[in-house]
Formats: C-alpha cells, structure tokens, sequence
C-alpha cells in the first residue's frame, strides 16, 4: 500500500456503525407494533431473501436518483418482506413503515462503533479527506449526523443519490469528482467483498477489507480486523 493518499472513503453500516438492537430486532418490533408476531429466524431469513434478491439484481443497475424513488423502492421492499413473511402486506405497509422508521430514529439505534472517533479524528487530524461512499437510501446523511459523525466528512455519498448501488463502478466516480481526487490516491474501506472490495477496484481504488468477526477465507485483498489497524497501513502511529 502507498502512504501519499489524499482521501480515505468509507462504507457506512456494520464498517463505521452497526445497529442497537440489530436491524432484525427493529423489524421484528415492528411487526409486533402492528400486530404480527415472527421468529427471529423467521424475520431473519425473509431479510435475506429479499435484501439478496435486490442486490443481486440491482448490482449493474441503474436508477433515477431521486428521493420518490427511492421511497417508492422502500415501500417495494418492505412489501416483499412483509410477503415473504406470510402477511397481508397492503393492509399492513402503512403502519409498518411508520413503526420501523421511528424506530430507527430513535437516539443511539445508529452507534458508531468503539474505535471509530478516535480513528476517524486520527486521519482528519494527519490530513486526509474523508467521505463515506454506501449502499443506502435517502436517509443516509441523516444516519450519519444520527451517529454523530457527520463532522468527519467531506462527503457523503449514498447509492439513492447516486442512481447506482455498489459494485457498479459510477458511484465510486462520482465521488471522485465531487472530492476533485484521481483514483490512485484514493483508497476505500468496507465490510463486503462483494460490494466493497469489487466495486472499488471497479473504479480503479485500492481497497482493504474490513473483517471483524475474521470469517474470511483466502482473500486477494488486504484484511483489516477493525479501523485501528488501518493506521499503521497507512505509516501513522500515534
């Protein structure tokens, strides 16, 4: 790895914050607040199937980066699951949405996590432009301010506002140009390497892996367990 970039973006959930209680929990809350109970195997799995689906087919897709539509993409995925659960979802969409989103909203459901500040001060302070760059809906800057991050970057990008979910190469070059930064002296973090590690070398950055629960096998990319041994990758020491 090269020690002279200018930039250092980041994906946003379960690399720089993760949720309290786990999204599952908030669904399944949800569900109880309209008068449905599930599993939490059972929530689980229908999350998988449906998330899995849309991004599987929305990787080469393009969309139009519009907040209707990623309302109407919300609505259409919240539909699916509630489906995929057994439920009458058009009876239910209305009340449902209203619950899982006051849930979210409420104060310390979006935590960074533990070594996040003190790392994310370390770069701003060592002169490093940061931006996060995430498979997200229109909210995401709210999440951001949420966790309270919003202070660190100097952009933040997310896939509704893009027209494009990652690994598709044009929301990473949007950002690039937004920031006036080539590439080459760019370098991404994240969790997937389906998402993150593909989509970023898709638009020519390099890229390290963000592993916490060391579950990846015979990678081709650098692996970091969490944010704090990025520095020493990057020749900072405190």
């Amino acid at each position: 790895m090269r020690e002279d970039y200018q930039a250092l973006l980041f994906d946003m959930g379960y690399t720089l914050v993760y949720f309290e209680p786990p999204a599952r929990a908030i669904i399944q809350a949800a569900l109880r607040d309209v008068g449905m109970e599930r599993s939490a195997s059972e929530v689980e799995a229908a999350m998988e199937a449906v998330w899995g689906a849309y991004y599987r087919q929305a990787a080469t897709a393009t969309f139009p980066p519009t907040e209707a539509h990623d309302r109407q993409t919300q609505r259409r995925l919240s539909e699916r699951l509630l489906t995929e659960l057994g439920l009458p979802a058009q009876d239910l969409m209305t009340a449902y949405r209203r619950s899982v989103e006051a849930r979210f909203d409420r104060p310390g459901v979006v935590r960074p996590y533990a070594e996040v500040v003190t790392v994310l001060t370390h770069f701003q302070e060592a002169g490093y432009r940061l931006g996060i760059v995430s498979n997200w809906s229109w909210n995401l800057r709210q999440r951001v301010a949420q966790a309270g991050l919003a202070g660190f970057f100097e952009t933040i990008w997310a896939s509704a506002y893009a027209g494009c979910n990652k690994p598709h190469p044009a929301i990473f070059c949007q950002v690039l140009e937004q920031m006036g930064v080539p590439p080459g002296r760019t370098l991404y973090v994240g969790d997937s390497y389906e998402h993150d590690v593909v989509g970023a070398r898709n638009a020519g950055l390099d890229v390290v892996l963000l592993d916490r629960e060391g579950a990846v096998q015979n990678p081709d990319c650098r692996v970091i367990r969490d944010l704090r041994q990025l520095e020493p990758l990057l020749g900072l020491s405190r």
